[in-house]
Parts: C-alpha cells; structure tokens; sequence
C-alpha cells in the first residue's frame, strides 16, 4: 500500500473534527483487518461500559462496509449492488446514519460516501444512556418502510425487525474483530430522532454506540 494511502487510511481527523462536510468519500474498506471470524465470535459481546478511543477512518470506512455495505453487484440488485446483510425480497431497506462530533450523516452504501444531514454534534441524541454523549461514533438504523412495496404495517414491523437485526449483529462482529466496544440500544427517543433525521414513513429501530473496551 502507497505510504500517503496508509497515512491517510489511519487518520482520525474526519471523526474528531468538529467541522461538517457536506459529503465525505470514505475510504475502501480493510478486508484484511482484525481477528479470525471465529475469534470475533468467541468475542462478540454487548458492552455497557464504553471508554472514548480514536477510531481511525479506515475503521469507520470498514464498519459501514460490514454493517450494510455493498459487497457484490448482480443485474436484479435494481442498481444499489447486493448487501453484507440480508432484507426480505431484497428490500433493502435499513438505512444507516452515524453521529459524530461534526453531525449526522447517512451512510450511501452504493457510493460508500457519507452524506451530511444535520451539523452539529448529537451523539447524545442518538441513545438515551450516557455514554452516548462521550463516544466518537454512534449509529442508529432506520428502517424505510417506503421501500418495502405494499406490506402491511404488521409485516413491516416484523421484517425490518428482522432486517435490523441483521445489520446490528454485523456491528457487534466488526467491533468484536477490531477490539471495539458496541452494544444494540433499543431505549431510543424515536419521536425525537425522526425530527432530526427528517423521517417520513419510517422508523428508528436501533442505536449503537461505538467505542474503546
């Protein structure tokens, strides 16, 4: 790997700056990082205890990558590329928004860039526990149920339940792999949180807080 590559892979400034950017290109994600799967496994927990850490961009670029990243294109993926984590009938759905001290940015997996929507610092926005406020990163799923075509409010409910859950277990995996801390919070204000993240026709369903064990 090209020296200024590295130099760049491992910088922390994106995250710790409070300094928004309309739209940030993450880069390519590591596919040759952290622990054995089996390792993540054994050590795949939820942590309530999380510490402040630099998380470097790299290691952002690969968390969003491993949560519901595009890792494959085939001709019925209607152009969006096919997901690390399933949806029913290829819904895809789950959307993904990270909090950070400069704002609130929605991941865009098909172009792996993050999208600024709200500047400003809100970690402690995106859970109702403490520690929210003093990690460097947060997520919080959403599902949009604009997507899920013409199912019922009970089956929507349900998938995107399911889906959700898809994603937050590769969350917990990647930090699990990389010595990070994370925990799936489903004590959220979702009234509040679908005012800052401008929600119509769509639900909260997760947050997780990341940082150092």
């Amino acid at each position: 790997m090209p020296e200024d590559k590295f130099n760049v892979s491992k910088s922390v400034a994106f995250i710790n700056s409070p300094v928004a950017q309309d739209v940030y290109v993450l880069c390519p994600p590591d596919f040759f990082s952290g622990k054995l799967f089996m390792q993540a496994l054994k050590d795949r927990k939820s942590s309530h205890s999380l510490n402040s850490c630099d998380i470097s961009e790299i290691q952002l670029s690969s968390l969003l990558w491993a949560a519901n990243g595009v890792n494959r294109n085939i001709a019925n993926s209607n152009g969006s590329g096919m997901r690390t984590a399933p949806s029913v009938k290829n819904f895809q759905e789950i959307e993904v928004y990270v909090f950070i001290l400069s704002g609130i940015y929605q991941y865009d997996a098909s172009s792996h860039q993050l999208k600024l929507l709200r500047a400003g610092d809100y970690r402690k926005d995106c859970g109702m526990q403490p520690f929210f406020a003093e990690v460097p990163l947060a997520l919080c799923l959403v599902a949009n149920f604009s997507r899920m075509g013409k199912f019922d409010e009970k089956k929507r409910n349900f998938y995107s339940g399911t889906d959700a859950g898809y994603v937050s277990q590769n969350i917990y995996l990647y930090c699990a792999s990389e010595g990070l801390a994370t925990t799936a919070c489903g004590l959220i204000d979702r009234k509040h949180l679908h005012q800052l993240l401008f929600l119509n026709n769509a639900k909260a369903m997760l947050s997780h807080p990341v940082g150092g064990l």
